[in-house]
């Protein structure tokens, strides 16, 4: 929404009044860059085809996933993060519809998955405001969910989607005796995209992009390096798919 001002001036005698927008932080458009993360082994999964490549209603996840990203007027560009092996492959059939989808860059990932972050962040163009950071076999995020992590990186720098936890969670110790039942109220589950002004990303990989520390998620590094993470709400819905009971389960939704 544009709110307004009513801006009195005097000009020799006589004073004007003029009507001049307000631009609030929500309304200014901000470039946001996506890079969406799947250079894993998915080992999990099993069977020969990695968990990106997989079938969903005729067409494989990480088409699903790009799309939902594309389809955004928000998303000015894609970074695509894989395997180097797949690159060749990925060129050679989709590289006319990646073009379409604003997939500006296909690199190959690293060892770990925050090289494989690094290795997009050093790709990103550099007038990118914000960056969104997407694992690219999380192909159910809601536009509604993508839009509202940009409006609170604007208002907050670094903010990542999430659902509440809904089960009880125990703490074990030896010989699997559990120690206590943490209060879940407080509890929620990381999940992507998670976002962050592209200055405080950028300065926060590059210095810990030599760490043995290994990091789980994007927002745990930022964490680590002492800027406030806020979340999102989101819905358990976002499932990244790491099983054969979460293609199921995608398909159902996505069947809807």
């Amino acid at each position: 929404m544009v709110k307004f001002f009513l801006i009195a001036a005097t000009l020799c005698c006589d004073t004007i009044f003029c009507v001049i927008p307000c631009i609030s932080v929500l309304d200014y458009v901000m470039k946001v860059s996506v890079i969406l993360v799947g250079a894993g082994l998915g080992l999990r999964m099993g069977g020969a085809i990695k968990k990106p490549f997989m079938q969903i209603h005729g067409k494989p996840i990480f088409l699903h996933t790009i799309e939902r990203f594309a389809q955004n007027d928000k998303i000015s560009e894609i970074i695509l993060v894989v395997g180097e092996s797949e690159i060749k492959s990925l060129r050679n059939t989709w590289q006319n519809t990646l073009d379409d989808c604003k997939v500006k860059k296909i690199i190959p990932g690293g060892k770990r998955r925050q090289d494989s972050v690094y290795n997009g962040l050093c790709q990103v163009s550099s007038d990118a405001e914000i960056i969104l950071i997407h694992d690219i076999v999380r192909p159910l995020v809601r536009k509604e969910h993508i839009d509202a992590v940009i409006d609170k990186v604007k208002e907050t720098s670094a903010a990542i989607l999430a659902a509440p936890m809904k089960a009880t969670v125990k703490e074990v110790g030896d010989k699997f005796r559990i120690q206590r039942t943490i209060p879940r109220n407080t509890l929620w589950m990381a999940q992507t995209p998670q976002g962050f002004e592209s200055k405080l990303i950028l300065k926060v990989f590059s210095q810990f992009k030599n760490s043995d520390i290994e990091f789980t998620d994007d927002a745990q590094m930022v964490e680590k390096a002492g800027y406030p993470v806020y979340i999102v709400p989101g819905t358990d819905e976002n499932i990244k798919i790491t099983t054969p009971e979460d293609v199921r389960l995608a398909e159902a939704i996505l069947g809807q």
